[in-house]
């Protein structure tokens, strides 16, 4: 069906919002490229904006709502944390630090027992690669120090973490400040050569690691480092568990820790608690981050398995770190409520009922001509957009493609986080442009329906502005 052809569904005024010029009320914030659409509050999955205006939340922030907005048990329980203090000295014990790692204990896998608390995604990643490098100090093995990640990852944007994603993005603007660290491919179906099926395509990207890990040498290399749902171009790929478990065998074998980066994925995203629970694997070392909180309060952590924990457990290492918040005790009875309503509102598992539900749309997402591939898992679905199916290309910069169809979600009641990648783009995303959907995990069927409504008819109009057919 042509765009034309289609009844708009807009539900607001149908104007175009355009970038926000910096000027007036908006002129003192530094390197600022927002939407010209300003949030007055937020209810449910829905924004509204100064003319009251409604948005479907669809990508629950950056990947980060998971929890209705203005939830009042959220809203009560910061409140009364702060009635009674809202932060400390850090030589103080803090009860809402203590029974928040102790009820995150609750639901980690079973072997990440302890968390180290921080206030976000990159710190928490940062923090993962200082313990497994003081991990490997307290067994006198000083010489492991590498980390190991993925070629076109996305760990953080500190320069610890930009360094350790391997993205020829960052190194245009600050290659001489990053630390190169040995990068392996990814995982990919893209790739997977005629023939091979996934399981043993899998287990041939595993083998990348191995070899990198020879190559650099077993006695330096202290830790492999991945998303669950792979990155970069193929945001939302999910290998088979074949890939993780000899992932996992690998990384036993030489000695190196296994640091799964569950900022993203973390609580519930991918119809369970955490995403590598869909591989049967634990990690040694797990980064959160984004759902600690259900994004009330900026709150992180570092889940670290009983074997990492020992030594500084035991007195024989101290853990040389430190955050001005971290363990920030508002943040964590923020984290503590935030649990209970994962529980009593049984999010988690509506998390996978509405993500098969929203994967049932699989396939009519994928008759739009600019729709390369739907992939991922539970809420997390990413669209593979593209200029050219056949070649899988993106729209030159020059062609405004990706503020064009910010412009035109916005005015059918949707935003979407992952559209404006701007000068980034073209180093990152050597194929189509990943567009995420992860609505907070409380949206039920209808609200499904209605975001992929919505979502069919922005991709018609966009399709026939760009010229695509």
């Amino acid at each position: 069906m042509k765009a034309e052809e289609k009844t708009s569904k807009s539900i607001n005024s149908g104007n175009r919002p355009s970038s926000l010029k910096p000027e007036g009320d908006w002129a003192r914030i530094f390197s600022y490229h927002s939407m010209d659409v300003e949030v007055t509050r937020a209810e449910g999955i829905y924004y509204f904006d100064t003319d009251d205006n409604k948005y479907i939340d669809a990508s629950g922030g950056p990947f980060a709502f998971t929890l209705p907005h203005g939830d009042p048990r959220m809203k009560q329980a910061i409140i009364d944390q702060m009635d009674s203090f809202t932060h400390i000295n850090p030589t103080l014990a803090s009860r809402p630090q203590a029974d928040y790692c102790a009820k995150v204990s609750e639901v980690t896998p079973s072997k990440l027992n302890t968390t180290y608390l921080v206030s976000g995604g990159s710190e928490a990643v940062e923090t993962a690669m200082k313990v497994a490098r003081q991990h490997h100090l307290a067994k006198d093995d000083s010489g492991k120090y590498k980390i190991i990640s993925n070629y076109g990852s996305y760990h953080g944007m500190t320069l610890a973490t930009q360094g350790l994603s391997g993205n020829p993005g960052y190194d245009r603007y600050f290659g001489q400040m990053l630390t190169k660290w040995p990068h392996i491919h990814q995982y990919s179906d893209h790739d997977k050569p005629e023939g091979m099926t996934r399981e043993e395509w899998a287990i041939k990207c595993a083998e990348r690691l191995e070899k990198m890990i020879y190559f650099e040498g077993p006695k330096s290399v202290a830790a492999y480092i991945a998303t669950p749902h792979g990155c970069g171009s193929d945001w939302g790929a999910v290998a088979p568990k074949e890939y993780w478990q000899e992932i996992r065998r690998i990384c036993d074998h030489y000695d190196v820790l296994l640091i799964a980066d569950e900022v993203v994925t973390g609580f519930g995203r991918t119809g369970k608690w955490f995403a590598m629970e869909h591989f049967g694997v634990e990690a040694d070392i797990m980064t959160t981050a984004k759902g600690m909180s259900g994004c009330y309060i900026p709150l992180g952590g570092v889940m670290v398995s009983d074997k990492i924990n020992e030594p500084f457990e035991t007195g024989n290492a101290y853990f040389v770190h430190g955050f001005t918040n971290g363990g920030h005790p508002t943040a964590c009875a923020a984290g503590l409520k935030a649990i209970d309503i994962y529980r009593e509102d049984n999010l988690i598992e509506n998390s996978k009922k509405m993500g098969e539900h929203l994967f049932t749309y699989k396939e009519k997402l994928l008759a739009h001509p600019s729709v390369a591939d739907a992939r991922g898992w539970g809420l997390c679905m990413t669209l593979e957009l593209v200029e050219n199916k056949e070649s899988g290309e993106y729209f030159p910069s020059s062609k405004g493609a990706e503020s064009i169809f910010h412009s035109l979600t916005l005015k059918n009641g949707l935003v979407f986080y992952s559209t404006l990648y701007g000068q980034r783009r073209e180093p990152m995303f050597k194929r189509g442009l990943p567009l995420m959907i992860c609505p907070p995990l409380s949206i039920n069927q209808e609200e499904v329906n209605d975001l992929v409504d919505r979502l069919d008819n922005t991709l018609y109009e966009w399709e026939a502005e760009m010229g695509v057919s």
